[in-house]
């Protein structure tokens, strides 16, 4: 049984070569000489003779197996096509899943202890905290969808530099809680925090999780949601990024998207006090006995009253 499927295999893989070049070598003569024929109109397989005739040997094999473009390349331009610093944070954090889960890498050697980062100066520690999301698994595999989506997202909103300090900014903060509450590793709540900082730039725009349309700025939430049902414990790191994201977002003006521009806009304009047109009616009177503004006073002339010179009689005592 084993000869007899060795040589059906070898006959299957001949056949297979014999195939590709009996194609590439129909596309060589088709490309030498195409199919032209004057006396009658251009039909379906006219058209087609014609599309052969233009097609290279090894586009005609990519095309049989499957597509004209391979998987590696649509894999390179996909993240190529990445922005830099997310770009960046993706290749560390595969590297870092790919060594742990290969056991290379050890956690102690890259979760936060403040005491080596302050006296042995190891100060990758929460940049690799920040970038560790465990080994090879599903939740890897969600973390990177979150972490790509909303940080591509972000980056491409806020700019190369802008949405570098931003993330420094979240990393040493959520550092220090992992610091004081004794969690090894951060990447859960920085890749929260980017998520809030992206949902709020369209806080009103509708989008679907599930089947169930919500606000963009509620899509935080129901990830905690869903963390919960899935693991059936607390995401306490993830809440802690909810916190972070919200912070950054109400201190740093540049953060904050259109939306909230055009709100504070309209929220000054009601408030401001309004124009009354000539002739209306305010409250107090028309304005016409209204006090005039106090200036300077002047000097107090008395009144001189004429006088009129005695007559006669008066000169006689009558």
């Amino acid at each position: 049984r084993n000869a007899t499927w060795r040589v059906c295999c070898r006959n299957m893989k001949s056949l297979r070569l014999c195939l590709g070049a009996i194609l590439a070598g129909a596309c060589a003569h088709n490309q030498h000489t195409p199919y032209t024929k004057r006396s009658r109109p251009a039909t379906g397989q006219a058209l087609a003779a014609t599309t052969r005739s233009t097609c290279r040997p090894s586009s005609c094999v990519l095309q049989l197996r499957g597509g004209a473009v391979s998987l590696l390349e649509n894999v390179q331009q996909a993240y190529f096509g990445v922005p830099v610093v997310t770009r960046s944070w993706l290749s560390l954090v595969i590297a870092q899943a790919a060594l742990a889960q290969a056991g290379v890498l050890k956690d102690e050697l890259i979760s936060i202890d403040a005491a080596l980062i302050t006296h042995k100066f190891q100060w990758w520690r929460p940049l690799t905290a920040a970038s560790f999301l465990g080994g090879v698994g599903p939740q890897l595999l969600q973390k990177l969808y979150y972490l790509v989506s909303f940080g591509r997202e972000l980056e491409l909103v806020l700019g190369l530099g802008e949405f570098l300090r931003v993330v420094t900014s979240c990393i040493m903060m959520l550092s220090f809680v992992c610091h004081v509450v004794g969690w090894p590793f951060s990447a859960d709540g920085i890749i929260m925090a980017v998520t809030v900082l992206c949902t709020m730039q369209m806080p009103d725009q509708q989008v679907s999780m599930y089947g169930l349309r919500i606000p963009y700025q509620y899509l935080p939430f129901a990830q905690l949601g869903m963390s919960y049902m899935f693991q059936q414990q607390i995401p306490w790191q993830d809440i802690a990024g909810v916190f972070v994201g919200y912070a950054h977002y109400m201190v740093n003006g540049n953060l904050q998207g259109d939306a909230a521009f055009h709100k504070r806009s309209a929220a000054a304009a009601a408030a401001a006090p309004k124009p009354h047109s000539p002739g209306a009616r305010t409250l107090g009177g028309d304005g016409s006995n209204a006090k005039k503004p106090a200036g300077r006073k002047r000097p107090y002339k008395p009144k001189v009253v004429g006088v009129s010179p005695p007559g006669p009689d008066c000169a006689g005592g009558g």
